[in-house]
């Protein structure tokens, strides 16, 4: 062993990695220039996402803090941890999950601390165009809202499909970006994270120095994945990463168009990311009492929609390799065949019994 990175690493990251990080998220063209100072490492995303949550909202105040419908669960573990009311605008499935903007405007006020943009979408799989992205910081722009962009996706866009980071859009809206190495390099393992503050007028100078405390919470993310990291972002290999986006992409419409031929089950083509929502209303009522059964009975785990906040959905992820997701088509039609005929009977015995029942009342005069 070398022993160059066996010791503590600055709290809020090795410089050489800071450099890295602001190397990636500048954009000459777009005017984005990000400094070593305006990066923090962290111990993966979700720990970048715990700190800027917590460095936003002010504990004395009365505040709320917007998060997506549907949306990963840990924001709301993270904002009900911080205590800050939680106001959750809602996506639109028949929009590509793209946000309700005259929701979301309603939902802001004088106390909203934050908003939560994901970016490809977990659990979703959408991608927002840089027009709806210009939309939404346009809402927050007038409101004076800071976004949280969390683009641990980034990159993982469908073909003929682009998403640019939000920090490369939103001059003049206080913006800070979050992401890691976990997704595109197939590393959840290595904990390593970060955030990017992106704020031209230094609206968030109080929280920048919030945040610089906040990472000596734990002391500096690991020193030997930080010390690898130059080396990781500016050398990744893009037929390789591209050869995974291709298969995820074949996949997602594989799967897609398998659901389209399966009962009562309805599904948004994904764009990106490697997940999917599918609306199982036309099965059953219930998703908890449809993923329960349909691991019972088909031995498939998909998860509730209810844990993301829309009951009557569930989450699919599409990464498995092909064979896999096609034997699960087919139990899944199984499934569902299997159910929407059960309710069918169940129907017709109701009406039956409810025509019998009600016959001498009809007659009567």
């Amino acid at each position: 062993m070398s022993g160059i990175a066996n010791g503590y690493a600055p709290s809020t990251g090795l410089k050489t990695a800071r450099e890295a990080v602001a190397k990636f998220y500048t954009d000459p063209k777009k005017g984005v220039h990000v400094e070593p100072e305006d990066v923090i490492l962290t111990s993966g995303c979700s720990h970048a996402l715990q700190m800027t949550v917590t460095a936003l909202v002010d504990p004395s105040g009365n505040q709320n803090i917007l998060l997506p419908r549907p949306g990963f669960p840990l924001y709301n573990t993270i904002a009900e941890h911080v205590g800050v009311e939680i106001r959750e605008y809602p996506l639109d499935p028949d929009r590509d999950w793209e946000v309700d903007l005259d929701a979301l405007d309603q939902l802001m006020d004088s106390r909203t601390a934050a908003i939560v943009i994901n970016n490809p979408s977990n659990p979703c799989g959408s991608v927002y165009s840089e027009r709806h992205l210009e939309e939404i910081a346009l809402k927050c722009r007038k409101r004076q809202v800071p976004i949280i962009a969390d683009e641990i996706y980034n990159g993982f866009c469908f073909t003929g499909l682009d998403s640019p980071l939000m920090g490369s859009l939103s001059i003049k809206t206080p913006v800070i970006s979050v992401g890691g190495i976990s997704k595109k390099y197939l590393v959840p393992g290595w904990r390593l994270g970060w955030l990017v503050i992106h704020d031209a007028d230094n609206a968030l100078k109080k929280v920048r120095m919030a945040l610089e405390r906040l990472a000596t919470l734990i002391v500096g993310p690991n020193s030997i994945v930080q010390t690898a990291l130059p080396k990781i972002l500016a050398n990744v290999d893009e037929p390789w990463f591209q050869g995974i986006l291709s298969t995820l992409e074949d996949n997602a419409n594989f799967v897609y168009e398998r659901l389209k031929l399966i009962p009562g089950i309805k599904a948004a083509r994904p764009q990106g990311s490697m997940f999917m929502m599918v609306n199982v209303r036309g099965v059953s009522p219930d998703d908890l009492t449809f993923a329960r059964d349909l691991f019972d009975r088909q031995r498939i785990i998909v998860l509730p929609g209810t844990v993301f906040g829309v009951p009557g959905f569930v989450r699919i992820t599409f990464s498995a390799p092909k064979h896999v997701l096609m034997e699960a088509c087919d139990r899944l039609q199984e499934y569902c065949e299997g159910s929407t005929s059960a309710q069918t009977h169940d129907a017709e015995m109701n009406d039956s019994e409810c025509s019998s029942l009600s016959s001498p009342l009809t007659e009567s005069p």
